[in-house]
């Protein structure tokens, strides 16, 4: 289990210094994510963990500061005890249960769990969130992972949690990055919400990199993808969500150049993110590789592909040349960002669009 000595200044200090002088705020706030799901974990609640800081356990890294804890539950629960022992072992002070007004049919229950900061702030009371969905899980692929992290230290055996695969959370987290149908909007309550889209795309971009299984990655995205579109009332398949991703994604790419994305509002959400981004320095240019990656998976889901091509080489591209003209502006990344030129060349490839007469 974690030890609690992870709660004093000192090692959130040194936990900040080990970690690129991340952010002392947000360092406990990851610090006090994983004592709660730790405490979940013990409580005997039947759940999956899933979302932003499920894969920054996954990876074994800490590319993306995530401090919210997004958990499936198939039938609701009073979970007014366990609540109230997580609260009690794991020093929190209170947990408050968020009322929101719902805009769609999605089951949730929002829950602040508060605690008293160790690294002093502008306020005297700090928050974690801890978000549940009711429904059921529809990964094709659960496995257990250690509540571990280098912002926590153990005393004794980590406890697990059961986590989906890796393909899993992509083709989920596909379905999170389409601002137009069923991920998350550009603003909520009169609030901008790009950089949690933006979360999305950095999260995408990175599973990329580990998936190994398209026909998976198909199977999940269509399945949440078909639940959020029913949640939300909206009469379409998942096409649209395809086309979604897609159009957010050439936006992006092409700096607005192309497809209907706010542009103004993605870049917002990009400049935005960085303070969660310690690991690199995380820029439009970082930002277009992902997306170009995004708009492939999205071209593999659509056909059915069952093969995953992988960028190494940029002389591998010196020949290639988009001649449809619907999106030729896209052969300025074969100089400026090859990886992103391989992916796009690539989904068009797949959808028959890179020449002019298709």
């Amino acid at each position: 289990m974690i030890d609690l000595g992870v709660l004093h200044i000192d090692w959130i200090n040194e936990a900040s210094a080990k970690n690129n002088k991340a952010d002392k705020i947000l360092v406990e706030k990851v610090i006090r994510a994983l004592l709660l799901l730790e405490g979940l974990s013990a409580s005997g609640i039947n759940f999956i963990f899933k979302g932003g800081t499920a894969l920054m356990l996954m990876q074994g890294s800490t590319k993306r500061l995530s401090i919210d804890i997004d958990i499936i539950i198939p039938i609701k629960e009073d979970f007014e005890q366990a609540f109230a022992k997580i609260v009690k072992d794991k020093s929190f002070t209170r947990v408050e249960l968020q009322e929101r007004q719902a805009s769609s049919n999605i089951e949730k229950a929002h829950y602040k769990f508060f605690y008293e900061p160790a690294y002093r702030t502008a306020r005297g009371e700090e928050y974690v969130m801890l978000d549940i969905l009711h429904e059921k899980p529809q990964y094709q692929q659960l496995a257990s992972q250690n509540i571990d992290s280098t912002f926590v230290f153990q005393n004794g055996k980590p406890l697990q949690v059961q986590v989906p695969g890796f393909d899993d959370l992509l083709g989920d987290k596909l379905t999170a990055f389409a601002p137009n149908t069923t991920g998350i909007p550009y603003e909520k309550g009169g609030h901008s919400r790009a950089m949690e889209i933006i979360k999305q795309l950095y999260d995408i971009g990175n599973l990329v990199e580990q998936a190994t299984n398209p026909v998976a990655i198909t199977t999940t995205f269509h399945a949440f993808a078909n639940t959020e579109l029913g949640y939300r009332n909206i009469e379409a398949d998942t096409e649209l969500v395809l086309d979604d991703i897609f159009d957010t994604a050439l936006t992006i790419s092409t700096k607005g150049q192309l497809g209907n994305g706010n542009i103004e509002a993605l870049k917002q959400g990009i400049g935005q993110l960085k303070q969660y981004i310690f690991s690199e320095n995380y820029h439009i240019e970082k930002a277009v590789t992902h997306s170009a990656r995004a708009a492939y998976i999205t071209a593999l889901i659509r056909t059915g592909g069952i093969g995953l091509q992988r960028f190494s080489e940029p002389m591998e591209i010196k020949d290639w040349n988009i001649t449809n003209q619907q999106y030729s502006k896209l052969n300025k990344l074969r100089k400026n960002n090859p990886e992103a030129f391989y992916y796009w060349y690539q989904a068009l490839t797949l959808l028959n669009l890179t020449e002019e007469n298709n």
